[in-house]
């Protein structure tokens, strides 16, 4: 039983950083309809630029003002490049078909990928755990004998903050009733006087922003490497889809499922190397059995 809890939980810390990228993929696709196969890449982009922060940061510095500043350094420089490959990427192709998007998308990934192995010879990055009272050891602490550590049930509770400020930006603001006009109708949106470029490039941000401060938070208790984001970013759109790709709760449940699942298996004697699989599993019988996802509406197409 304790075995059990161990993986549950584990499962469910894991599942909060898949929840924090899927947002980045439902935003982007409620809006243009584009699976962003890059949006992994913001993700290590993120965890690299919150250890530059760190490395730039005095060594005196508590900890507890140290990893806010990191995450929100991380943030905005999942927003910056996430917006500047929209400006560069995709704006251009946007009306070329979701076939031209999906291989652009595609292309940038693979771009940032090797971009990003300049940095350091593509040798891993990790943060201090030497020194006491850094952020590396505080991260690195165990909470108690159960073999998870500290930092990862933080993971829960800032993923379900940023969440839920998202869904009332989404819900309440302008910029959200702007969002939700344009992804309904953005001819009429723009006749309406509504700045369609100004919109997705926020959205954008967002995303970005969401991925980047995922990326830091898993690189508090991991190793940053060029290739970080591919694997989460793939369980991340598994969980958009499931749970409804275009919902925010619903990648949000959707993420906390595939973390969940990804671990019991392993659990059940699974070897964790194959863990991966379970989720594609589970993305084949979700499009078999409920392909708009859980939280996710049917919408009849014109042809």
């Amino acid at each position: 039983m304790n075995e059990f809890c161990f993986y549950l939980l584990t499962g469910i810390c894991i599942g909060a950083i898949y929840a924090l990228i899927a947002l980045g993929y439902t935003l982007v696709y409620g809006i243009i309809k584009l699976i962003n196969f890059a949006h992994g890449e913001f993700y290590m982009l993120g965890a690299y630029a919150g250890f530059g922060v760190y490395c730039m940061l005095p060594e005196n510095m508590s900890p507890w003002v140290s990893i806010p500043v990191i995450l929100l350094a991380s943030g905005i420089a999942g927003a910056l490049i996430a917006v500047f490959t929209e400006v560069i990427a995709y704006k251009p192709i946007r009306k070329n078909g979701r076939l031209a998007a999906l291989l652009t998308a595609i292309g940038v990934s693979f771009l940032l990928q090797n971009t990003a192995s300049f940095v350091n010879n593509a040798s891993p990055l990790q943060y201090d755990t030497s020194k006491t009272g850094s952020i590396g050891e505080i991260c690195q602490h165990p909470l108690g004998d159960t073999g998870i550590k500290l930092i990862q049930f933080h993971f829960i509770w800032f993923s379900a903050l940023l969440t839920l400020i998202l869904w009332a930006i989404v819900k309440y603001t302008n910029f959200g009733r702007a969002m939700r006009a344009v992804s309904q109708d953005p001819d009429a949106a723009a006749l309406m006087g509504i700045n369609i470029n100004s919109i997705i490039r926020k959205t954008f941000a967002l995303g970005g922003f969401m991925a980047g401060v995922a990326g830091s938070l898993i690189a508090f208790q991991s190793i940053i490497t060029p290739i970080m984001g591919f694997m989460p970013g793939l369980k991340a759109f598994i969980a958009a889809v499931i749970g409804g790709i275009g919902s925010i709760p619903g990648a949000f449940l959707g993420g906390f499922i595939i973390g969940i699942i990804e671990n019991i298996v392993v659990w059940f004697g699974i070897p964790s190397g194959y863990k991966d699989i379970a989720s594609f599993i589970v993305l084949i019988l979700a499009l078999i059995i409920r392909p708009q996802g859980i939280l996710g509406k049917k919408i009849k197409e014109k042809v």
